[in-house]
């Protein structure tokens, strides 16, 4: 079988040469930063794909990898699938590429039917272009003898609990923040890392670490709506550490003006084909770069996902019932990651979700975080980062280290219910001593009301139909992106209890298939 690399990248990160294939980030092994030579010499040990899966295992940092060997080629994504690969085999040819092209492919089934209007990513290894396929996080593709074979490197699923001392934790918790923190500073080098701040814990925690290192470079920026108790936290956190702190206020005027300029090139770009835009950061900074704050090169650093790792997601109490656990877990994720839940659209889904039977809880926490993080997380959160390239600037994941994921998929479950140790820990050793501990920090933690976490999935959704369709709360000033993206599609008035997502999914829906009908019709 032939392979046909198509890479296209020219932002952060760049492609560069290896001696037999392409490589795009930067990996961490063995104490250092691996430069391109011993990245060479690595991969020229690999013979095999379980060669390359203990290497890659191995290997912390973010990256995309095309490696050609003399009886395989090999294609890897990162543990997050930060920098996306797709690949497509037609007529004896495999092509590889980074970017997908819609004028250029067909409308698979899923444009067809909307999906991206129902959530946020097309599951599985499936794209909105028929015959293109995606790598998830953690795995890569290897071709041989004329097939092509998937392995998954990095399941982000935890092992089997056991007994462990919770101060003895905490201690660990703590050295690791020191260790991967020093693992950031020593690859950036000087240069300014920028903190998108938000009122939580995750980006606190970066700015905290990074400013007890004495990291000398240091800026942040928070955006949404200037009375909210975020951007009231953000910039006390700011002030005490004096860190240069911009807030950008997310107005009708601000979003309007910068959805006009490049939106529609950055959403192509950004979506691949996979997944509707993140719009979070964009429009923040669209607004600094063009007024000077925002320098090229600088690398910004966002607390994705430190909470997830920390218990986040742990489901409520029903699922101690030995009963229809698989069918539990089933029922999850759909209506979590499903706006409009039909009996159809069950049946689309249920492929897709977790198929195997459970034994107990914590199986069933295990499957519903690896597949909420190969799934929503690396295809929607994740690739938030394409904001940043496309604005001239490097970034770095900080709570996307292998050994913080290692670390908590170690931690028992009893330890990250309601982020008690991860919010014990960083209040503790790293906030207090900096004085950005506050009253309101316990007060913005989300609990359930007890009654709640004993009600089945499906209960809660008839609760909810049960209930009028209600204006939604506008956290950030992101709604009012609704009525603009309404008013574009030719809406006859305004609905604002649509989300922000779902009118997204219906806008970029639109424009790919004028896209691909081009290629339909030409």
């Amino acid at each position: 079988m032939t392979t046909n690399l198509q890479l296209h990248r020219t932002r952060f990160p760049q492609w560069q040469r290896l001696a037999s294939g392409w490589w795009a980030g930067q990996v961490f092994a063995d104490g250092h930063w691996l430069q391109l030579e011993e990245l060479n010499e690595r991969l020229g040990l690999v013979h095999s794909a379980d060669d390359l899966a203990t290497c890659l295992a191995d290997w912390n940092g973010s990256f995309a990898l095309v490696w050609e060997g003399p009886a395989q080629t090999f294609v890897a994504v990162d543990i997050a699938r930060s920098i996306p690969l797709f690949w497509q085999t037609a007529a004896g040819v495999t092509t590889i590429t980074d970017q997908l092209d819609p004028a250029q492919a067909a409308p698979s089934g899923w444009l067809k039917e909307d999906w991206l209007v129902q959530t946020e990513f097309v599951p599985g290894h499936h794209t909105l272009l028929q015959g293109w396929q995606q790598l998830q996080a953690g795995e890569f593709l290897e071709i041989r003898d004329g097939f092509c074979y998937l392995h998954n490197y990095f399941p982000h699923r935890r092992p089997a609990e056991v007994s462990q001392d919770r101060e003895d934790l905490k201690k660990q918790f703590s050295a690791l923040i020191r260790a991967q923190t020093e693992r950031l500073v020593s690859w950036a080098a000087g240069r300014t890392i920028v903190v998108p701040l938000s009122g939580g814990y995750d980006s606190r925690y970066i700015l905290a670490a990074l400013h007890q290192q004495g990291y000398p470079h240091l800026q942040a920026f928070t955006y949404g709506q200037a009375d909210s108790w975020e951007v009231a936290t953000a910039r006390k956190v700011a002030t005490t550490l004096g860190i240069d702190w911009q807030f950008v206020p997310y107005t009708s005027e601000l979003l309007q003006k910068y959805w006009h300029t490049d939106w529609p090139a950055f959403a192509q770009y950004a979506s691949n084909c996979a997944a509707i835009p993140q719009e979070q950061d964009y429009f923040a900074l669209a607004h600094l770069r063009d007024t000077g704050w925002l320098a090229a090169d600088s690398i910004i650093c966002p607390g994705y996902c430190g909470d997830f790792q920390a218990g986040s997601y742990l489901p409520g109490n029903y699922f101690l019932w030995p009963w229809r656990r698989t069918k539990a877990l089933q029922d999850l994720l759909y209506h979590r990651f499903t706006r409009y839940p039909t009996h159809e659209r069950r049946q689309r889904w249920q492929p897709f979700l977790p198929q195997q039977k459970m034994h107990d809880p914590a199986e069933i926490v295990s499957e519903m975080e690896h597949w909420a993080l190969r799934e929503y997380v690396s295809k929607f959160i994740i690739n938030g980062v394409r904001a940043y390239e496309w604005f001239d600037c490097s970034w770095y994941l900080p709570l996307w280290d292998r050994e913080f994921i290692r670390f908590w998929q170690n931690v028992p479950n009893a330890y990250r219910k309601d982020l008690q140790l991860y919010r014990e820990v960083l209040a503790a050793d790293w906030f207090a001593p900096l004085g950005i501990t506050y009253p309101e920090d316990e007060q913005n933690l989300a609990l359930r009301r007890w009654w709640e976490d004993w009600l089945t999935v499906g209960a809660k959704a008839k609760l909810k139909q049960w209930r009028r369709p209600q204006k939604i709360t506008d956290i950030n000033g992101l709604q009012a992106l609704v009525p603009l993206i309404q008013q574009e599609l030719g809406w006859p008035e305004a609905d604002h209890t649509k989300s922000v997502n779902e009118m997204l999914g219906h806008w970029y829906t639109k424009k790919l298939k004028v896209l691909t009908n081009q290629k339909t019709t030409t």
